[in-house]
């Protein structure tokens, strides 16, 4: 399957899509290039602190979109 090019912005779009439902919904999520077009997605310490769960679910989303996208260099 062809994965489809996305900008940081547009992923990062899509995290607070699919944490919209969550206990955290205004996770500060950053999307960092790691080469050939992969990418990964941060998080902020102290937020992992208080909200242990939220390195779970940011791991479980990455999971899903970075089978399904590539970082667009811009």
């Amino acid at each position: 399957m062809l994965k489809k090019k996305a900008t940081a912005n547009e992923l990062i779009w899509l995290f607070h899509e699919k944490l919209a439902g969550s206990n955290f919904p205004n996770a500060g999520i950053a999307i960092v290039p790691i080469g050939n077009g992969n990418w990964s997605a941060l998080t902020n310490a102290t937020e992992r602190r208080h909200y242990p769960d939220l390195a779970k679910t940011v791991v479980r989303i990455e999971r899903q979109l970075r089978a399904r996208y590539l970082l667009k260099e811009v």
